[in-house]
């Protein structure tokens, strides 16, 4: 992917992510963009591009979520690392098995998301919060993951930018 594109890519995701999606859909409901951008891109494109969407994304997501910085970047570089070195290899550029990476990958985020937080030294119940976080949060990022799957693929062929 150019890196026109991916400057496309990124600011249509942002502004669907914290424009649109606001108004759309109650917070818990709401599907992480870059986390799915993040996810999908792991299983399509080189390791520069990966990096360059975790670096973007996390700091995004960092600055307009008023959270700590680094906490989205260091949650989405531990996801990105894992499946380009773990599922990567397995991906046979099947729609489903994107979705079900997309979850899988949005359930490991929840659970590294609640054990930063406890580690952090406030008081939550990891199992209630995983619980309460992870069934909306991986429904939402599966239908999203089911739309950007073809956007995201049909500007590949073969690990070479269609455009």
């Amino acid at each position: 992917m150019s890196v026109f594109y991916m400057i496309i890519t990124g600011f249509c995701v942002f502004v669907i992510q914290w424009s649109i999606f606001p108004f759309l859909c109650s917070a818990i409901w709401q599907p992480d963009l870059w986390l799915t951008l993040l996810i999908l891109s792991a299983l399509m494109y080189d390791k520069k591009e990966i990096l360059i969407w975790t670096i973007f994304g996390g700091f995004i997501q960092d600055i307009t979520s008023g959270s700590m910085i680094g906490t989205h970047l260091l949650l989405y570089t531990i996801i990105a690392l894992l499946f380009f070195k773990f599922v990567r290899q397995k991906f046979n550029r099947r729609w489903y098995i994107s979705i079900l990476a997309v979850m899988i990958g949005t359930f490991i985020y929840t659970i590294l998301s609640g054990l930063l937080i406890t580690i952090s030294g406030e008081n939550l119940s990891l199992p209630m919060y995983i619980a309460f976080k992870s069934v909306p949060l991986m429904l939402s990022n599966g239908v999203s993951a089911l739309f950007m799957y073809n956007l995201l693929w049909n500007v590949t062929i073969e690990g070479e930018s269609q455009w």
